[in-house]
């Protein structure tokens, strides 16, 4: 579920809705001639410049004083030039002054010829006014009286392997030309104006049962056919797949001119199509592009965390941006995982560890734990009669009288300390600082709630004893990075304290105790609680047909193995074949069974082969005896035993056996299959059309409204989401809690 105002929340959930919006942008950008192109040896930069990131995007610049006009400035933020080489990365700035003749910055693509559709040069606060582009062959593009730092072109440079960039004059005359990053292309956005319609899918499987699929398409109006492929300017021909897209939907927020924005995805462009009057363009999930198939799959007789699992496959297939719940650096498996592609492999991984496997809106790819997390208690100073792990149980607290101040009550209600200092009654915490005559405290007491895995909450209680305090500070954590801070002050505070706000996806819980309400006093709190994992509701106002119910089979019994592998005795010939080489060549064999302990030989001998890598799947070599050979690869094959742990569910029904070739051991697989069987224990699905929630994600726990059932909770696994100059939307969603 995306953050969005409690305004738009309100103003989605009324009969008259306010205007929707949307937002397309993507960049024409030439991915070879980005990835290859460097800068001519003939440029005469100054010593500072640096290449290392001007052939992409910056976020950041940082700008070096010099003796240049109206370029210096006294505001810090500046750097002077270090006496030693050790420069920042400010792009690059040439050595001769435009006033003192023309400048000229050569770019070689490395390519062969090619066309290029725009130009984007970032060239900071001193921009040139005239200058030129010139291509290989000699075209010319001239342009004046430029205006913008950030400069952009829609012009065609065809048929070049080159660009050089020719400065005229500058926006202030004495000055060098510096450019801090060029894109070769530029970026389109559109908004209602074009776009016609639009369409979203989102499919996530809870338990990791699918690789999970995005897919979106636009159709865009097709203004003096710019997206004509038979006109040379058009901007369809310069599309690649590949391309990066992002979309975003914005609602109007009542009574104001503020558009509240929502980002819906960052994909991949697949595939387009036109005609005289409309373009359509597909945009898919980073994850469908990941088919090459892993193969390098190892026994690691000392185990390998599943966070270490994931991050080779990652990196095996180029993936940087991704995000993997830190819970899987603490679970370990032996097995290797088997050939697939890497996509699959990512699954396989995902399920094990009882997450699910995703790509977030903002692109990045994610294997974060799908359950309801354990969480456990600490605090930095506790008394002596306290006991701060009771408050996460919800049994009746008692207090001991005390001297603090409107704190000890004549009733019942308290006991006397022991004077041996046995408790015989079940207290929560007690803090062992005791506030001054102003209620503050020279240590601030601190409750710290660790969860075993991240999660969202809405909000969470806290029920203080007969002492308040004056102020809290929450700070919540992920991966020991801050993700959110609140304060409740004294106004807010009562017996029965709530924070009720949506806490992002965190583990860590630090709740900070600043002050008492009254001086001389403790902290005092009876129990603590997480709010609901969602708070959003589905009501049949929001819903466009009522739901389509589905009854499925139903399931009697989980059965999850997991596997041993066992060292054989036997080798075995594994690869036979004859070659013919004529220099030195490297071989890749791929097996079916998984193996170990290689042997490589050549014509029966060990000279000439040399084994470079070998997992349980393949053996690469490397044979520099030229000629007709024969090669054989010797190994054992593991001999694999198999365990099988049964969950039941039911008396009567169908019984699924789900097998993860990663499980090595039995906590894991009886810990799968519990969270399978909480799954397959609800076997009802429900469908049904929407007015469309941007907000809502693939895989939210939500509320929906129900004749029998007051607060039916479901799983979203597939959310549609349409836009035609206003929301409308479809979902997929599975019960929670049995029948």
């Amino acid at each position: 579920m995306q953050k969005v105002s409690k305004e738009y929340r309100e103003s989605m959930k009324s009969t008259l809705r306010e205007r929707g919006y949307i937002m397309i942008s993507f960049g024409l950008i030439n991915q070879e001639a980005q990835a290859k192109a460097t800068f001519s040896t003939d440029n005469d930069f100054t010593d500072f410049s640096k290449t290392d990131i001007v052939f992409g995007e910056r976020t950041d610049e940082i700008y070096y004083a010099t003796l240049e006009e109206n370029h210096t400035k006294v505001d810090g933020s500046m750097f002077y030039l270090p006496r030693k080489e050790s420069y920042y990365d400010t792009g690059i700035t040439s050595e001769q002054l435009v006033s003192s003749g023309t400048v000229e910055i050569k770019i070689d693509l490395n390519t062969e010829d090619l066309d290029i559709k725009g130009l984007t040069i970032n060239f900071g606060e001193n921009y040139p006014v005239d200058f030129d582009v010139v291509t290989s062959t000699g075209l010319t593009h001239e342009y004046r009286d430029n205006t913008l730092s950030q400069w952009k072109s829609e012009d065609t440079y065809k048929n070049t392997n080159s660009l050089t960039i020719r400065f005229l004059r500058m926006k202030n005359t004495h000055t060098r030309a510096r450019i801090y990053s060029i894109i070769f292309g530029y970026g389109l956005v559109y908004y209602n104006r074009s776009v016609i319609s639009s369409k979203l899918n989102t499919y996530v499987s809870p338990i990791a049962k699918d690789v999970p699929q995005i897919d979106f398409d636009v159709k865009l109006t097709n203004y003096d056919k710019y997206f004509d492929v038979d006109n040379p300017d058009s901007a369809i021909n310069y599309l690649e797949t590949g391309q990066e897209m992002d979309i975003y939907y914005g609602y109007q927020l009542p009574k104001s001119n503020r558009i509240e924005w929502v980002q819906g995805g960052h994909l991949l462009c697949s595939k387009w199509e036109a005609d005289d009057y409309t373009a359509t363009i597909h945009a898919q999930d980073r994850l469908r592009n990941l088919q090459n198939e892993y193969y390098k799959g190892k026994y690691y007789e000392n185990g390998i965390s599943y966070y270490d699992l994931a991050v080779e496959v990652l990196a095996d297939c180029n993936v940087t941006d991704y995000r993997i719940d830190h819970r899987l650096k603490t679970i370990f498996t032996n097995n290797p995982l088997p050939r697939c592609k890497h996509k699959e492999a990512l699954q396989i991984i995902a399920n094990a560890c009882r997450c699910v496997l995703r790509q977030r809106r903002d692109g990045v790819i994610e294997i974060k734990s799908n359950f309801i997390p354990k969480a456990s208690v600490s605090t930095n100073n506790q008394a002596s009669y306290s006991d701060v792990t009771t408050i996460l149980n919800d049994t009746p607290k008692q207090e001991y009288a005390t001297l603090s101040t409107n704190y000890t009550v004549t009733t019942d209600e308290m006991y006397f300390i022991d004077r041996t200092l046995n408790r015989d009654i079940e207290t929560g915490y007690i803090s062992e600082s005791i506030s001054d005559e102003n209620g503050l405290f020279t240590t601030n007491p601190k409750l710290i709630i660790t969860k075993e895995a991240s999660s969202v909450y809405y909000g969470f209680t806290l029920e203080f004893g007969n002492a308040l305090p004056g102020e809290i500070k929450i700070v919540t954590f992920n991966d020991n990075v801050e993700v959110d801070r609140f304060t409740i002050g004294e106004t807010e505070i009562s017996k029965v304290t709530s924070l009720n706000t949506m806490l992002d996806d965190f583990d860590k819980l630090e709740i900070e105790f600043t002050k008492t309400k009254y001086p001389f006093n403790r902290i005092v709190v009876n129990r603590f609680y997480f709010g609901d994992v969602t708070d959003f509701k589905l009501e049949r106002v929001d819903m466009k047909n009522s739901p389509k119910s589905i009854k499925l089979a139903q399931i009697k019994d989980v059965v999850v193995p997991y596997y041993i592998y066992q060292n054989t005795t036997e080798e075995k010939s594994l690869i036979t074949e004859d070659i013919d080489i004529t220099e030195e060549q490297m071989f890749i064999y791929y097996l079916q069974k998984p193996s170990y302990n290689f042997r490589a030989v050549i014509d029966g001998n060990t000279t000439g082969i040399e084994i470079i890598s070998s997992g349980c799947y393949y053996v690469q070599l490397k044979v520099t005896l030229l000629g007709k050979h024969k090669i054989e690869v010797f190994g054992n094959e593991y001999n694999v035993v198999e365990k099988n742990i049964v969950t039941s569910i039911n008396v009567r029904g169908s019984v699924i056996t789900w097998g993860n070739p990663v499980l090595s051991n039995e906590t894991i697989a009886k810990e799968l299959g519990v969270w399978l069987a909480e799954y397959y224990s609800s076997p009802i699905e429900y469908e049904y059309k929407t007015r469309g929630n941007p907000e809502l994600d693939a895989n939210d726990v939500i509320y929906q409204e129900n004749d029998y059932l007051e607060n039916l909770k479901v799983n979203v696994y597939e959310h549609t989401i349409e836009f035609k100059q206003a929301f409308s939307g479809s979902l997929v969603a599975r019960r929670i809690g049995g029948d």
